[in-house]
């Protein structure tokens, strides 16, 4: 055995309940912020004074003509606009207000929608500010973003001009709650079209909280069989995760 060495596997996280739920920025008004691009791909960290023992959350990012794919760090990883490891991710449609949440894991998806729409967006600051930030030299936009809920949303840009006025850091604050996200490696590509609709052959769910509720329940008897004896195989109908090409 002297010379001889192996690489522990690492287990896959098991899902927990809100992991079907998508992050705000990528349902709110911060997501207008990120439509207007012909597609883009970056790493994107969010953070909130109301999470301080860290991130409210990470991974990558995709978009393609106002579509949107979000993918946590957790579960999955994007490489040059492609989902090359799956998980649970997020489909989303900034024009539409809606969506999907998808588990490879599972084959399966089902749909989600923002709490509210956007109703109007009125500027604030006349003359852009110059700062850097993330490493480029940006201009500030201000927002007033009116929402149907009646809410008000104040919505910050900073714009890197060495990106094709791309946000490199997008705040919302309303309510005394402050969301930032900050986005780096960022790509200006057009990731492909097929990868911004549910894999064909997936199962349609109701709601992602079935979904979710499913995902747990099949988890569940995988790790200890349907008699509570531990296994190591996966039903026949559980493919390994892969979406793309």
């Amino acid at each position: 055995l002297a010379g001889c060495a192996s690489e522990k596997r690492k287990e896959a996280a098991l899902a927990h309940m809100g992991d079907e739920v998508p992050p705000d920025f990528l349902t709110g008004p911060a997501s207008t912020a990120l439509a207007g691009f012909d597609g883009f791909s970056a790493d994107v960290l969010v953070t909130s004074p109301s999470v301080p023992d860290g991130p409210a959350a990470a991974g990558q990012l995709i978009e393609r003509q106002g579509r949107l794919i979000f993918q946590p760090l957790s579960t999955a990883r994007v490489k040059k606009g492609k989902i090359v490891r799956g998980g649970m991710f997020f489909i989303w449609d900034s024009a539409a207000r809606h969506g999907f949440v998808v588990s490879e894991a599972l084959q399966g998806f089902a749909p989600i929608s923002a709490p509210s729409q956007v109703t109007n967006v009125a500027p604030e600051n006349k003359e852009p500010l110059s700062e850097q930030v993330n490493g480029h030299s940006c201009h500030r936009i201000e927002t007033r973003v009116a929402l149907s809920d009646g809410s008000t949303v104040k919505l910050t840009e900073w714009r890197a001009d060495d990106l094709n006025r791309f946000p490199v850091r997008v705040r919302t604050e309303s309510g005394g709650r402050q969301i930032t996200v900050d986005f780096s490696g960022v790509r200006l590509d057009l990731p492909a079209p097929e990868l911004f609709v549910p894999q064909e052959g997936f199962t349609r769910y109701d709601s992602a909280s079935a979904l979710i509720s499913e995902l747990i329940i099949r988890e569940s008897t995988l790790r200890t069989g349907p008699t509570g004896e531990t296994i190591q195989s996966k039903p026949a109908n559980l493919r390994e995760p892969g979406l793309g090409h």
